[in-house]
C-alpha cells in the first residue's frame, strides 16, 4: 500500500506541473503601478458606483436600472468588503423591491466563512424580507436563481439545530451542485470554491483539498486572468509555503483589478509573506489602509471602520525588517485614534485591543534583540 503522505505531494506536484507554464509565464511581466492614493468620489445619488472593483458577468432576473448597483455589490462581496456590498444590494433593492438576488447578495454580506465570523439573525432578517416581498406576488425568479437562494437557506436556516459548521458543510455541497448543473455559471463556479474553502475539515496544508479548490478557478484563470473573485479566491487557495509560488501571479494582478477595496489591495501581502518578500507585504498594506481611510472618510462611518487588519500586518511586515522607528510610529499613531475616537463618543472597537497587541509584539521583539 502507498504512502498516503506521498500520493499527497504526488497529487500536488501535478498540480503544479500542470499550471507551471502558465504561472512562469505570468511571472515575468513587469509588477503593476501603485494603487492610487485616492479612492474615487461619486454623489450620494450614483452611491459611488464608479468604483474601481473589476468587472464580471452575472444573469439575472433584476430590473434594469438595479443591475449596475447589483453588480457592484457582488464585485465588493469577491473582495469581502462586506459594507460597502451590503450598501449596493440594499440600493440595487430599492430600486427593484421584487428583486431577489439582491436580498442573496445582502444575506452573503453576514456570512464571513474564511474569517469564521457569521451573524444568523441578520442574515435570517433579509430572507425574512425576500419572502415578505414573495408574499405580495413582487418577486420573480429563474430555476437558476432558486438554487441559489436554497442553498443560502441552508446556510443560514438548516434544520433548526445544525451548528455553523455542519450548515457551512451544507452549504458548500449545494453550492457545488449548482456549480456543477450550471456549468456556464462562473460566479456559481466561485463562490462553491469559496464555500469549500470555508467548509470544515479545509486545510491549507492538504494539498488534495487544495487541489480540489483551486482547479477549477484555474479552469477560469485561463480566460479570466483579471476577475476579481478568481485572483482573490487563488490567492487564499495558494497561501502556504508549497503554494505560494503559483500565487504570485494573482499577486502581482489583483490589487491592480480592484483599486477600491482595501482587502483586494491587502490580499498580495498574503503571498508576499510566505515568500519573505518583506518590503512587498509592507507596500501592499499601506495601500490598503490608505485605501480604508479614504473610504471611512467618503462614508463618513467611524475610525474603527477602517481596515486595521491591514494595519496590523503592515506592522508584522516593518517588524520582520527590523525597523522598530517605523512600528513604534504605527503604535504611536494608533493611540492617537483610539483617544479620537473617545473624543468623538465613538465605540473604538477592535483599535485598543489591537493596540495591546502591538505593544507586546514590539517589547517581546525588542527584548530578545
Amino acid at each position: 500500500m502507498s504512502c498516503p503522505t506521498r500520493r499527497v505531494a504526488a497529487l500536488a506536484s501535478a498540480f503544479v506541473v500542470a499550471v507551471a507554464p502558465a504561472a512562469a509565464q505570468q511571472q515575468v511581466l513587469p509588477a503593476p503601478p501603485p494603487a492610487p492614493a485616492d479612492v474615487p468620489v461619486d454623489t450620494a445619488d450614483q452611491q459611488s458606483n464608479a468604483l474601481t472593483l473589476g468587472t464580471l458577468s452575472f444573469p439575472n432576473s433584476g430590473a434594469e436600472a438595479a443591475q449596475r448597483a447589483f453588480k457592484t455589490g457582488v464585485l465588493a462581496l469577491h473582495s469581502f468588503w462586506y459594507p460597502e456590498a451590503r450598501d449596493r444590494f440594499q440600493q440595487a433593492q430599492r430600486l427593484d423591491p421584487g428583486f431577489a438576488m439582491a436580498y442573496w447578495g445582502e444575506a452573503m454580506t453576514h456570512e464571513h466563512g474564511l474569517w469564521e465570523q457569521h451573524d444568523g439573525e441578520a442574515g435570517r432578517a433579509v430572507l425574512a424580507a425576500l419572502d415578505s416581498a414573495k408574499a405580495v406576488g413582487a418577486v420573480d425568479m429563474t430555476e437558476r436563481e432558486q438554487a441559489y437562494l436554497d442553498a443560502l437557506r441552508t446556510l443560514y436556516e438548516g434544520d433548526g439545530n445544525d451548528s455553523i459548521d455542519e450548515r457551512r458543510a451544507g452549504y458548500a455541497e449545494q453550492m457545488t451542485r449548482l456549480a456543477e448543473h450550471f456549468p456556464d455559471d462562473e460566479e456559481a463556479t466561485l463562490f462553491a470554491a469559496l464555500a469549500r474553502m470555508a467548509a470544515p475539515g479545509f486545510s491549507l496544508d492538504d494539498a488534495g483539498k487544495v487541489v480540489n479548490v483551486a482547479a477549477p478557478l484555474e479552469a477560469l484563470y485561463k480566460n479570466r486572468t483579471r476577475h476579481p473573485g478568481v485572483l482573490h479566491y487563488l490567492i487564499h487557495a495558494y497561501d502556504s509555503k508549497t503554494f505560494a509560488p503559483m500565487g504570485l501571479r494573482m499577486a502581482r494582478t489583483y490589487a491592480e483589478v480592484a483599486p477600491a477595496s482595501s482587502h483586494a489591495l491587502h490580499m498580495p501581502s498574503h503571498i508576499f509573506r510566505r515568500l519573505e518578500q518583506w518590503e512587498d507585504m509592507a507596500a501592499s498594506n499601506v495601500d490598503a489602509y490608505r485605501a480604508s481611510v479614504q473610504w471611512q472618510k467618503r462614508t463618513d462611518r467611524p475610525l474603527r471602520m477602517r481596515d486595521f487588519h491591514a494595519y496590523r500586518w503592515l506592522f508584522d511586515a516593518y517588524m520582520a525588517q527590523d525597523q522598530y522607528e517605523k512600528t513604534q510610529q504605527l503604535i504611536d499613531r494608533l493611540k492617537g485614534f483610539v483617544e479620537k475616537a473617545e473624543r468623538r463618543g465613538e465605540d473604538p472597537g477592535y483599535m485598543p485591543d489591537l493596540l495591546e497587541r502591538l505593544r507586546e509584539h514590539q517589547k517581546e521583539r525588542t527584548m530578545t534583540e
